[in-house]
């Protein structure tokens, strides 16, 4: 099986805006979430749209869904042998990606909806990702102009 591979969307100014959302997430959830996009994400990519870790927004934008602790993922997605935890954490961490070129996922837009989960937190995280998305496919066009 072919992995993905991921990187990492950066704005204008060389900021990487899930890879500092990551670094302020506590030691579950960032554990959690490095083996989702390990274990689940990277290695079935699109595969999950079918499933529930995986929605598609609209416009080439999906929501990838961290519910599991990382004992959990690791115990069902891998061969490790780990048993989950008696009392798995509660996690609702979502990452925003975008699907491309040869097997790459781009991670735009991450938060945590285990601390406010209404819609208008989620619209307004929705519409950030697409805004990044947007950006994101801009500066690629002008890349791409200039190789011309």
């Amino acid at each position: 099986m072919t992995t993905w591979t991921i990187e990492f969307y950066e704005d204008a100014n060389g900021k990487r805006p899930v890879e500092a959302w990551m670094d302020g997430l506590g030691g579950v959830q960032i554990g959690a979430l490095a083996a989702a996009i390990e274990e689940v994400l990277a290695k079935r990519g699109l595969d999950l749209a079918s499933t529930p870790w995986l929605k598609a927004l609209g416009e080439g934008l999906f929501e990838f869904r961290v519910r599991h602790d990382e004992s959990t993922i690791r115990s069902l997605y891998t061969d490790s042998g780990a048993q989950p935890p008696a009392k798995p954490a509660k996690l609702l961490l979502r990452l925003f990606v975008h699907f491309h070129g040869q097997k790459v996922i781009l991670l735009l837009h991450g938060y945590d909806k285990g601390k406010d989960d209404s819609p208008r937190r989620q619209n307004r995280e929705i519409q950030e990702a697409h805004k990044r998305l947007r950006a994101w496919r801009a500066a690629e066009a002008r890349k791409a102009k200039r190789k011309r």
